[in-house]
């Protein structure tokens, strides 16, 4: 027992006497420690902390750079005015209406007779039944906004007659009835003008001149007036009329 404590003491003291030779070596004149290197102009700065705007992250959304581009529909969308020739069928200047018969206007409707607005109303001043004419339609706002009369009408088919070559290709029925409202009569063209619906498998709803047979038919009616009528498919002529209450 004695013994082992004497050999604990002897290493314990020669642990102590190691430790207190040791000298630590002097630090070289190059080492970043030595106080006179601290801010030497050959020591490179640390850039562990050091940013700039360019490294801080931005918290916006990135938008790539992109040309603005003009809207399709302002620049390349449909016509804004739509010129055609045709012959004036009537006038109606207490509606500032006008009822024309014309061929196909290419991209905006087929070959019929059809009545249109005026804008303004001034423009119907001297056109008569049988005047050809050239017209400009302002497509937004459904009117015949500019008219000239000239030799310009082009031979056109008929609507009756496209109607009626449409039925006989279906099969469709000979007769078909509907009903509307009178916007005009012009005795001397034994026609009729009348705003009406749809009349479903013939024709959609529009302001449209009809020949009538016999002309007889066209007595006593006026504009305004609410009718019912026949149309014979294959005359393409509208053979009945009655006054609505």
């Amino acid at each position: 027992m004695k013994s082992n404590l004497r050999w604990l003491l002897s290493i314990a003291s020669l642990l102590i006497t190691g430790c207190a030779a040791y000298e630590m070596p002097p630090l070289a004149t190059s080492h970043p420690a030595r106080a006179e290197t601290i801010g030497s102009p050959g020591q490179p700065t640390s850039r562990t902390l050091a940013y700039t705007q360019a490294d801080i992250p931005s918290t916006r959304p990135e938008l790539a750079a992109v040309a603005p581009q003009r809207d399709q529909g302002a620049s390349g969308g449909a016509q804004q005015m739509i010129v055609a020739d045709g012959k004036v069928v009537t006038t109606v200047p207490n509606a500032s209406q006008i009822v024309v018969e014309h061929g196909e206007i290419k991209g905006f409707m087929d070959a019929m007779t059809m009545g249109y607005r005026v804008e303004p109303p001034s423009l119907l001043e001297g056109l008569k039944s049988g005047d050809k004419v050239r017209f400009t339609i302002d497509v937004p706002k459904k009117a015949i906004v500019k008219i000239e009369k000239g030799p310009v009408l082009a031979a056109t088919t008929s609507p009756q007659q496209e109607q009626g070559s449409r039925a006989a290709e279906t099969g469709a029925q000979k007769t078909v009835v509907a009903e509307g409202k009178v916007v005009a009569t012009v005795p001397s063209a034994s026609q009729i003008v009348v705003e009406h619906g749809e009349i479903k498998g013939f024709m959609e709803a529009m302001t449209m001149g009809y020949p009538v047979d016999p002309p007889s038919l066209l007595e006593g009616l006026k504009f305004g007036d609410k009718v019912r009528f026949t149309i014979d498919v294959p005359k393409k002529a509208i053979v009945k009329i009655e006054k609505l209450k």
